[in-house]
């Protein structure tokens, strides 16, 4: 037994690390289950070269969730294309009137804006001024993962034209890109090393209840259930009246046994005993005298009485017994 639960034990520590790397390999090439051009997605498609390098530069960049209109206007806003993002909402444009500088991402820097002065064109981004505000437009292939890993021209020249503007924090807004997800979980939204901490976890407690759930030491057959014995409930009740030394209780209870067992009541049971020629006359004659005296007593002799009702209950179940075995015979 103890050989074979090693063995399981070995087989399921050498499980855990295949499992765990089947699941950070399925995960590094399912990259595309987040959103294209999310800085979260480090696949071929995603941003999170473009958004990592911001922070090891020290720049005050963070990823938002909320929408343009509701960020600080002392802020950029990075939009990138996908999802429900209406740049000529009033919303929008009340925003960028008001302040606000949105950097607008687009495939192949198209970008239809229904208000604001012709852009002006600096290198591969365009430059639109509305009130206070800017729109700064710029093709969004040009800081995919994919497009830095070979050149890095039109991400620097982006970079360069966001660092001319002085504002307190730069936001990659993503609240448009994650609502064209309708579909995705609350787990599609943790980061990686979050998931693997709740796989390690989900490990550990299905081996804790596996192990927990299994027999320790060989199964007992049970052929018949164990016979009762005839006066268990009272010595039960015996047993609690002694805790607190109640034994007028008990004597009480054995006395009620013994007359329920002869059928009779306190006046007539001595009676019916010596109708009987039961034995033990002068033991039954002695208790009947002790139970007619209302007084309180000590308790060595409720135990002397005690052990008479007792004595007694055991004559006439015995006499029972003889009585129905002879019957039996007489068959």
């Amino acid at each position: 037994m103890r050989i074979k639960k090693d063995y399981q034990l070995i087989i399921f520590l050498i499980l855990i690390p295949i499992f765990l790397f089947g699941a950070f390999y399925i995960q590094s090439r399912m990259g595309n289950t987040l959103p294209q051009f999310s800085v979260e997605n480090k696949s071929k498609d995603g941003c999170s070269i473009f958004y990592e390098t911001l922070k090891e530069l020290k720049l005050p960049v963070d990823r938002s969730i909320s929408t343009v209109e509701m960020q600080d206007i002392n802020s950029i806003q990075i939009v990138v294309p996908g999802g429900s993002f209406d740049i000529n909402s009033s919303k929008v444009k009340n925003w960028v009137e008001s302040g606000g500088v949105l950097v607008s991402l687009s495939s192949g820097n198209i970008h239809i804006i229904d208000y604001g002065v012709i852009p002006k064109i600096k290198g591969s981004v365009n430059i639109y001024s509305y009130g206070k505000g800017t729109i700064i437009g710029a093709d969004i292939n040009t800081i995919t993962n994919k497009t830095l890993l070979n050149n890095t021209d039109g991400a620097y020249e982006l970079l360069s034209e966001m660092g001319t503007f002085n504002k307190s924090k730069i936001f990659f807004n993503e609240s448009y890109l994650f609502s064209q997800n309708n579909n995705m979980s609350l787990w599609d939204f943790f980061p990686l090393w979050l998931k693997f901490t709740v796989y390690q976890f989900i490990i550990a407690l299905a081996a804790f209840f596996y192990y927990r759930g299994k027999r320790f030491g060989k199964p007992i057959p049970f052929y018949e259930e164990t016979q009762r014995s005839e006066n268990e409930y009272l010595y039960s009740a015996a047993a609690l009246y002694r805790q607190t030394k109640a034994y007028d209780l008990i004597l009480e209870n054995f006395y009620k046994k013994l007359l329920n067992e002869l059928n009779s009541n306190h006046e007539n049971w001595l009676m019916l005993w010596e109708r009987h020629s039961l034995p033990y006359l002068k033991e039954a004659r002695r208790l009947k005298e002790f139970m007619e005296i209302n007084e309180k007593r000590k308790s060595k002799d409720y135990i002397k009485a005690i052990a008479i009702v007792e004595h007694l209950i055991n004559i006439i179940e015995q006499r029972r017994e003889s009585y129905w075995k002879t019957l039996k015979i007489t068959k």
